[in-house]
């Protein structure tokens, strides 16, 4: 029953840095694949935010609990990333 809410799948990639000689090198690796369900945010959210000097434009719903830290780990969105 979930499935029929949540009906994309979705990748959670964590980030790695390697120095090297030439600086650092960052790459992304594949932590899991979940269900979820991306929905853009209401205006009067996207204002709160844009008077912060952020930009928010969607959010997600997992078939879980998910914790994500910025900067370490991103989404991978039907081809796009978040």
């Amino acid at each position: 029953m979930i499935t029929n809410f949540l009906k994309t799948k979705c990748t959670i990639q964590d980030k790695t840095t390697v120095a090297g000689p030439l600086g650092e090198t960052e790459s992304w690796a594949d932590r899991e694949t979940r269900w979820c369900r991306r929905v853009s945010v209401g205006v009067a959210t996207r204002i709160a935010y844009m008077q912060n000097n952020t930009v928010v434009t969607d959010k997600f719903l997992f078939d879980g609990l998910v914790s994500l830290s910025i900067g370490q780990q991103r989404i991978i969105y039907r081809g796009e990333i978040y």
